[in-house]
């Protein structure tokens, strides 16, 4: 229980991992004190993942003069972006451990600024927005392959027409959605008391049971690892979740947004503001990146963490400090101090931004007489496990991006808990004159063959106490991929990943548990410990770009903590639809 004397008695307690719905009231009340925060002069920076080494690499840009410190508790830079290169007889084949690709679109602005810094154009690989793995993503119900119904600008206008109309009438995974869009405007309006519900319950409301069950719980899984009946509607989709709040019905709220223009947060049209303002692209790579669907590099997203950590070592104000866990930390007047495991005094630093987990973060904050209930609340995210596969025969699956699996999908069709399947050599050139994909090459193998990466557990596993062996888990995605690509050769080289505690659940509640931590750090730290990362602004790579450019920019400013994109009123803004395209 906190102390009176932090001014937190009144904290709303939510669930540790929600409901399906959240009603009024909940009130969170704080009474704060704030000291004035001091110069950024030095500054400590927890994790050397893809957030930390973007956070010390836009710090060490904007004040070149503060002192850097990144600890790290492992010896390995880059977090969860881990790219292998496999021998095998005839070449190399490269396995990512994590995640693949990243996106033009939105906060992708960010990552393309850092490429063209670092110099990494002429690494990078774009996969066209006209190739199969930007037209053809699949779902596997209830016992077969399903294209998801998108046009293919390689086809006529009827016969896109035809292919989706198709997939509506006779695919059961799409029977029976056309109907429930087409009068979705007549459904009713959920109650004015929910502030909050779960995505499940949200969609199940609007457009049935069939569409969660069999559709939308396979995206949350390719995206969240996560179930769709505890992941926060507000959290995840606070624009739909508005639109019904203030038209009545999502069908209503887009037409109205189609004749007035789309809003957005305030937050966001400021960043789309400052994104618009001219930056020195190479004029190829910028023609690339607005052709593209997604991107990654020769040598698979590692080189982007490798190329920041060989950039930040070049810097003289930049230290990194592996094998180096953080034991405690504490504030001391207009300093933080960090205890180190083996040492016996602390370091001092006027700053310190962690990009750690919930869960690390909540550890090295617990004091006796401090609950860190806030923190408490948000530390659950799954385990995944990834196993990487490579046929020498070629064009095992169809052509595209991959399949996911829904809820829906049975248990003797799905008894790994497999949650998804990506084809690999969907967004890597076969061979170097191939027309959809732009760049280099990953592979070098004389003989291009067949290579998908198979991903295990997430929310499935959250009951287990072990999970499978790599030797198990190799024999988990072999017998996935038989049965549902008909795969029967041995493959000519695997690899497996055990990510546990890999993706961050922003469960139904999630933004007021958020402002609860939030309003525990101003307390206890007054702006001088701030957050950044994969657990409130988003769970990709540009997502978390966008979280540690963020972060440093508001750094000097007082009663922050990194978490005002979740605990601030959103305003939201009407943005003409020009103004959205403008970008760079």
């Amino acid at each position: 229980m906190l102390k009176g004397r932090h001014g937190l008695r009144n904290v709303a307690r939510l669930p540790p991992y929600g409901s399906a719905i959240l009603c009024k009231p909940v009130t969170t009340r704080f009474s704060r004190h704030y000291s004035s925060s001091t110069e950024p002069k030095d500054v400590a920076i927890l994790g050397s993942g893809i957030t930390g080494l973007a956070t010390a690499y836009y710090l060490s840009q904007s004040l070149p003069a503060t002192k850097i410190t990144v600890y790290e508790a492992g010896s390995r830079v880059g977090g969860w972006l881990e790219s292998v290169k496999v021998p095998i007889d005839d070449g190399e084949i490269l396995f990512e451990k994590g995640p693949r690709t990243l996106r033009p679109a939105g906060n992708g602005i960010l990552a393309a600024r850092m490429i063209s810094e670092l110099g990494l154009q002429d690494e990078t690989i774009f996969t066209l927005k006209t190739a199969p793995a930007a037209t053809n993503r699949y779902i596997y119900y209830p016992d077969h392959l399903v294209r998801v119904p998108q046009p293919d600008p390689s086809k006529s206008l009827w016969e896109n027409v035809n292919v989706i109309g198709d997939s509506f009438v006779h695919e059961d995974a799409f029977r029976g959605l056309m109907s429930k869009i087409l009068f979705e405007h007549f459904v009713r309006t959920r109650d004015s008391d929910v502030v909050d519900e779960s995505v499940g319950h949200f969609f199940k409301r609007r457009l049935g049971k069939n569409m969660v069950d069999r559709v939308l719980s396979a995206v949350m899984h390719g995206i969240y690892a996560g179930d769709v009946y505890k992941l926060s509607m507000k959290a995840l989709f606070s624009n739909l979740f508005r639109l019904e709040g203030e038209s009545g019905s999502l069908t209503l709220g887009f037409l109205q947004s189609f004749g007035d223009g789309p809003k957005i947060p305030m937050r966001e049209a400021n960043f789309l503001e400052l994104m618009q303002k001219p930056f020195p692209f190479d004029k190829q790579f910028k023609k690339n990146l607005m052709k593209s669907s997604v991107f990654t590099f020769r040598n698979g997203l590692q080189q982007l963490v490798d190329a920041l950590k060989e950039d930040l070592r070049g810097r003289h104000n930049v230290t990194f400090l592996t094998n180096t866990p953080i034991k405690s930390i504490d504030n001391e007047g207009d300093a933080v101090k960090l205890w180190v495991d083996g040492t016996g005094e602390p370091a001092t630093h006027t700053h310190v931004i962690s990009s750690l987990s919930p869960k690390h973060l909540r550890q090295v904050l617990d004091k006796p007489g401090v609950g860190n209930y806030g923190l408490h609340s948000i530390g659950y995210a799954p385990t995944v496990m990834t196993v990487n596969l490579y046929f020498r025969t070629p064009n095992l699956h169809p052509p595209g991006f991959g399949y996911l699996i829904p809820l829906a999908t049975s248990i003797e069709q799905n008894p790994e808990r497999a949650l998804g399947v990506v084809f690999d050599d969907g967004y890597s050139a076969a061979t170097e004159d191939d027309g959809h994909i732009v760049g280099p090459m990953q592979d070098t193998v004389s003989n291009r063959g067949t290579k998908v990466t198979v991903m295990l557990g997430g929310h499935y596993w959250d009951a287990w106490n072990a999970y499978p062996s790599e030797e198990e888990g190799v024999e988990m995605a072999l017998s996935v991929v038989q049965r549902h690509l008909g795969i029967t050769e041995p493959p000519a080289a695997t690899g497996v990943s055990l990510a546990k505690d890999c993706i961050p659940q922003y469960t139904v509640g999630y933004e007021d548990k958020l402002k609860n931590v939030h309003a525990e750090l101003l307390d206890r730290f007054s702006g001088r410990l701030r957050v950044a990362g994969n657990w409130f602004r988003g769970v990709g790579v540009n997502d978390c770009l966008r979280s540690a450019w963020e972060v440093v920019r508001e750094l000097r400013d007082e009663r922050k903590t990194g978490l005002e994109v979740a605990v601030e009123d959103k305003n939201w803004v009407t943005v003409q639809p020009v103004q959205m395209k403008k970008r760079a």
